[in-house]
């Protein structure tokens, strides 16, 4: 079997450029977040009580088959690197549901789904969680533009750190069954043009490559 490894980290972490380097590196597949043609993030945004269960419930059946191509080609021998895996989602909509824009109801439909779709995700061989201060992430989102992001506001930021730190301490404890053995990898990234080749060298050691 070849390595999964997940790469993980609040909007503007820096996920897809260390995806990047990373796959090149090791030869590993890249897999990235869908963003460009996610038809229900601009709406999101502009109305979030209306959009965000049916976005939410859109990103879990594509993150799903982002993790079965990761499992077919670790099948394969060649291994692969997810720009964010299926439970770092669901981080994204608990906090929705928190702040009262996914219903209860709603989200017990999302909780069955996710709950039906984790019983047959491998567990990645590592996670790396990129920890990156929610005022550098908001910085990060200003330059690179993005239409849809525009309207963010900081708070939204420090809710998800806190989230991902939450799932962090959860698979550390070994709290869900997928997570079981699975490594965990905390990497300080508030650094723009920072040289990923420590964090590819440890990630090698780590998986054994």
């Amino acid at each position: 079997m070849g390595p999964v490894i997940w790469i993980e980290g609040i909007i503007g972490a820096g996920k897809s450029t260390l995806t990047k380097a990373v796959s090149e590196s090791l030869g590993l597949r890249p897999i990235y977040e869908p963003v460009d043609d996610n038809e229900y993030l601009t709406p999101f945004y502009a109305d979030p009580a209306r959009w965000a269960f049916p976005m939410q419930v859109e990103l879990m059946a594509r993150r799903y088959a982002m993790q079965l191509l990761a499992l077919g080609e670790a099948q394969c021998g060649n291994g692969a690197i997810l720009d964010r895996g299926l439970p770092g989602d669901r981080v994204f909509a608990k906090l929705l549901m928190r702040n009262g824009h996914i219903h209860e109801r709603e989200w017990r439909t999302y909780q069955r789904l996710y709950d039906s779709m984790t019983m047959w995700i491998t567990s990645p061989r590592l996670l790396v969680f990129l920890d990156v201060d929610p005022t550098v992430a908001m910085d990060r989102i200003r330059i690179r533009g993005r239409e849809a992001e525009s309207g963010m506001d900081l708070q939204y930021l420090i809710d998800l750190r806190a989230g991902y730190l939450d799932l962090l301490t959860e698979i550390e404890s070994g709290a869900h069954a997928w997570s079981r053995g699975m490594d965990t990898m905390r990497v300080a990234w508030n650094v723009d043009h920072q040289d990923p080749n420590t964090i590819v060298e440890e990630i090698k050691h780590r998986c054994r490559l």
